[in-house]
């Protein structure tokens, strides 16, 4: 079965890792089904000292009613005519007086808007930055900045992650869930998080259905289905402890619902907002053979396993920098061709990548030392040609040696994840100079190593 995975986890985002306090969310949002309407009453605090290089970024969507300081005051601000975007958000900056207003503690925002909702009529594009009403659920990932985001300019970095503390209103909703906490009936309910978080929102007429590793939102898995999933999570999360050597220690929520974009038959695509796992067009309960208990199709392992990756890529190691989409898709991609080889013996890989070359038999590939745009790195090259590079790597110096490396990789911290990361990382890990030179000649300066690989 064809797939074409959009992994879009934090997609056009840029992080920096440098520790910063984390904001805290509160206040009240309400959201009507039946309307597309969201509105929202907020006060962002504990935001960091960046002086007066932040902006505040909020859906493109939204109508601000005002923005206060701590003393209640109503403040100017720019980006309300002739405003600039960052990704999906319209960029506003608070002011005081002709000036930008330094380091605010804390805003208070309250904005309102209205969004399409796509039932029979789709649209032509789905993605992690739409808030997504389909008639049945609604959904508004961090991507999409529903709640304000304050970016930090210097740094270049989005600050998504926050300590929350807010009530949902939703008077036509079965189930409220927010990322971080459990998911509660509607109308009305209080969320809470003091881990700093994504506070993605899936709101709806849907079910919960709880396992013993994860909770289920919007499936309808008989018992036997959801054991045989949970079956293959579990085996994919303990592949990754033994190869990686760090615990997958959450559990992940899993969320089924229907795409606002129209799909040909076999075409999926999912996106993570840790511990959160979203996924469209693909029915849970169709990838079970419960004859068998496992999965009918091969190729729905290694396209779950790729999206468990991410707690490693993505979470424990936030990619920033211009290899973000190497050290986002490129290795959670190499590493669920990994677990799918332990799952199904060695001639998976081997076809994989035989497939694989196939297609990019053509490619011209930009050598990863000579990257200078992380956004210059085509979704081609992120999820087919940079697993290729790892693949190189490791039939130079061994899966066990690849596995160290990607194991030092995660545990460094505070680092821009740039070429010179890779590299540092590589001779940290134990690879010796003269593999490492040996490598970047064969595989990294080539604008094309696809047949190298055996």
């Amino acid at each position: 079965m064809m797939r074409k995975i959009f992994t879009l986890l934090l997609f056009v985002s840029t992080f920096c890792t440098l520790k910063a306090q984390s904001p805290h969310l509160s206040g009240k949002v309400e959201v009507v089904m039946a309307t597309g309407q969201i509105t929202c009453d907020f006060v962002l605090s504990n935001i960091p000292d960046l002086g007066n290089d932040y902006q505040v970024l909020l859906n493109k969507g939204f109508n601000i009613k005002a923005i206060k300081d701590s003393s209640n005051k109503t403040l100017s601000y720019s980006g309300f005519y002739n405003g600039k975007m960052r990704g999906e958000g319209l960029v506003y900056v608070p002011e005081k007086g002709d000036t930008v207003l330094v380091n605010p503690k804390r805003l208070h925002i309250t904005y309102t808007g209205a969004f399409p909702i796509y039932t029979d009529t789709l649209n032509f594009i789905d993605f992690k930055g739409l808030i997504a009403f389909n008639g049945k659920t609604m959904r508004a990932a961090d991507q999409s900045k529903w709640y304000p985001i304050i970016y930090d300019v210097k740094n270049d970095r989005l600050i998504e992650q926050m300590t929350y503390d807010i009530q949902v209103t939703s008077k036509d909703s079965k189930t409220i869930f927010v990322n971080g906490d459990l998911p509660k009936p509607g109308p009305v309910g209080t969320f809470k998080s003091d881990i700093a978080i994504a506070p993605m929102l899936f709101i709806g007429d849907y079910a919960v259905q709880q396992a013993k590793g994860a909770l289920f939102l919007n499936t309808k898995l008989n018992n036997k289905q959801l054991h045989v999933f949970e079956d293959n999570i579990a085996e994919m999360k303990a592949y990754y402890f033994k190869a990686l050597n760090i615990p997958y220690d959450t559990k992940n929520v899993f969320i089924e619902h229907d795409a606002v974009e129209k799909y040909n038959k076999g075409r999926s695509w999912a996106f993570v907002a840790f511990p959160t796992i979203a996924f469209a067009g693909t029915k849970f309960g169709d990838m079970i053979d419960e004859e068998h208990a496992k999965l009918k199709d091969s190729t729905d392992y290694p396209y779950i396993a790729h999206e468990i990756a991410h707690y490693y890529f993505g979470n424990v190691l936030q990619p920033n920098a211009t290899l973000f989409w190497f050290f986002l898709e490129s290795t959670a991609e190499y590493l669920s061709v990994k677990a799918t080889e332990e799952k199904f013996g060695k001639q998976f890989a081997t076809t994989y990548f035989q497939n694989k070359g196939k297609q990019l038999k053509n490619f011209n590939a930009v050598p990863l030392n000579t990257i200078k745009d992380m956004n210059s790195m085509s979704g081609t090259y992120r999820y087919s040609y940079g697993p290729f590079l790892l693949r190189g790597l490791e039939q130079m110096i061994g899966e066990k040696r690849v596995f160290k490396f990607l194991n030092t990789c995660l545990k460094t911290k505070n680092e821009l994840t740039d070429y010179d990361f890779f590299k540092r990382n590589a001779l940290k890990s134990g690879i010796t100079q003269k593999e490492w030179d040996a490598y970047e000649k064969s595989f990294i300066m080539s604008e094309n190593a696809v047949s190298l690989i055996k």
